[in-house]
């Protein structure tokens, strides 16, 4: 027997996931029992009933207070972007140039083209991401250096621009352990002045009313099925074994058509099947993640396979 232990976090994801999750496992898998616990539960009644066989523990986010008495833990953690690029490039998957912004750095404009993508190492959601012409970069000291906050303490990052087209989109493809159980295709809103040409930039620090971020208030989602897409986002996920979910945001260049990888969000706020955003993203858009590859049969694939392969 083997004992499987999903860490819910509400909001996150739908308690009701799990459960469908867990019943989905008890049909396949006689050996394998699934326990769901919160991400924040202390006392847990059921502690030893489960620590009675092998176990594996699985969160998609980080754990906060909940412990188990045995088993392998696989949880997500936010891995800042530069290392997600080093790993990345490790195992062969493409991402565009970057550089740390160092007091030293100086942007050839020959190498990197007119403009290049200004970013935080550890920012979510798009957040501070701007474009620079290239030979303008210069190191700068943070203001905040001083604060004791992660995300204020982040250096910034110089990356290649990619043109994905009159407006920004991305592809965002969520794995489990390597299984996709959804893709979407996201494209900014079309009040933004388009961006006719790979740098035809024109004034202000996101050119003049044109937006290099796709996934902003007012943007357009559907699902999408691109098998190069998909593979590519599965491949990545093998830079990072031990994160169970990943959302891995993917763009093609509108000229040559080859794919890179912006980001994988290994902290695993990508349960977008039925987490608060995701419920958001699928009312207004009229789709739906759940059914797309039916990723709960998938989850309960993958989690029995991982289980009898990890469990302690």
């Amino acid at each position: 027997m083997f004992s499987l232990i999903l860490v819910h976090q509400p909001s996150k994801q739908a308690h009701s996931d799990f459960e469908e999750i867990a019943v989905r496992i008890s049909r396949l898998a006689a050996d394998i029992r699934v326990f769901i616990v919160d991400i924040k539960q202390l006392d847990w009644e059921q502690r030893e009933l489960a620590a009675a066989a092998p176990t594996l523990v699985v969160s998609p986010m980080p754990i906060k207070k909940f412990t188990a008495a045995r088993g392998r833990v696989l949880q997500g953690y936010d891995f800042p972007k530069s290392v997600q690029y080093q790993r990345l490039s490790e195992c062969a998957v493409p991402v565009p140039d970057w550089l740390p912004i160092e007091p030293c750095v100086a942007l050839d404009p020959k190498q990197w083209g007119d403009y290049v993508v200004i970013k935080p190492d550890l920012a979510r959601k798009g957040a501070e991401i701007k474009i620079k012409r290239s030979g303008r970069v210069r190191y700068k000291p943070s203001p905040a250096a001083d604060s004791e906050s992660p995300l204020q303490q982040a250096r910034l990052l110089a990356q290649r621009f990619i043109y994905t087209g009159r407006w920004p989109n991305n592809y965002r493809v969520v794995t489990l352990f390597g299984r996709a159980l959804m893709s979407w295709h996201c494209e900014a809103e079309h009040s933004f002045r388009p961006l006719e040409s790979r740098y035809a930039f024109r004034g202000g620090a996101e050119g003049g009313g044109i937006t290099i971020v796709s996934n902003k208030m007012g943007s357009s989602y559907r699902l999408s099925a691109e098998a190069d897409v998909i593979a590519l986002a599965e491949r990545a996920h093998s830079a990072f074994a031990d994160q169970p979910l990943l959302g891995t945001d993917i763009v093609r260049d509108a000229d040559s058509g080859e794919l890179c990888v912006l980001e994988t969000n290994p902290r695993g706020d990508a349960w977008l099947m039925s987490s608060e955003t995701g419920n958001s993203i699928q009312r207004d858009n009229r789709i739906d993640f759940m059914s797309q590859f039916n990723a709960l049969d998938i989850a309960a694939e993958v989690l029995i396979e991982k289980t009898r392969e990890l469990a302690e």
